[in-house]
């Protein structure tokens, strides 16, 4: 699980988002199941398109 504090954390002005930012953002939720390598890739921002459903 990948989660964030706030939603407001997602919408940063004038940064392009990454995919699973847009999903988070999109569906208002502040929890996002994905694996454990595509968590790790998150945290390190090297998480790359697509991203599964």
């Amino acid at each position: 699980m990948h989660h964030v504090r706030r939603l407001v954390d997602l919408t940063r002005p004038r940064q392009p988002q990454p995919a699973w930012a847009e999903l988070m953002a999109r569906q208002r939720r502040k929890t996002l199941v994905v694996c454990r390598t595509c968590h790790d890739s998150i945290h390190t921002g090297q998480l790359k398109p697509p991203l599964t459903q």
